[in-house]
């Protein structure tokens, strides 16, 4: 505490001594930035955090059971319209999505899948 407090004297009194000898010391410039560029700025700051950060959670968060039972349905499903293999369409998803198995599935994973299921039943 007292190397702290030894520096904050020893800067002070080199300011003095800078003032008493003339050398002033000038402040920054101030940016001239409007009032509606500021809160533009904040808002998108708030909303790029939200977006950057349900990607990262999607990108680790596994499935629950629910958002399993309607992956299993929706490839039930399309198997049945399709008039294919249920493995192989589970194995085509799997490939695709760059997994071995569904339980390691995550959120991003999921939607994916949903998107190619939905683009088989069509």
């Amino acid at each position: 505490m007292n190397d702290r407090g030894d520096t904050i004297i020893t800067l002070a009194r080199e300011l003095l001594r800078d003032n008493e000898l003339g050398q002033s010391i000038e402040p920054a410039a101030k940016p001239q930035i409007s009032f509606r560029v500021l809160c533009f700025t904040a808002m998108l700051a708030a909303a790029g955090s939200s977006v950057v950060t349900d990607y990262i959670i999607d990108a680790r968060r596994p499935l629950n059971r629910y958002e399993k039972v309607e992956l299993d349905a929706l490839i039930f499903y399309a198997a049945r319209m399709k008039n294919i293999d249920e493995a192989g369409l589970r194995h085509q998803i799997e490939s695709r999505v760059g997994k071995q198995d569904f339980a390691d599935f995550t959120k991003r994973d999921y939607r994916m899948a949903q998107a190619y299921l939905r683009g088989e039943i069509q």
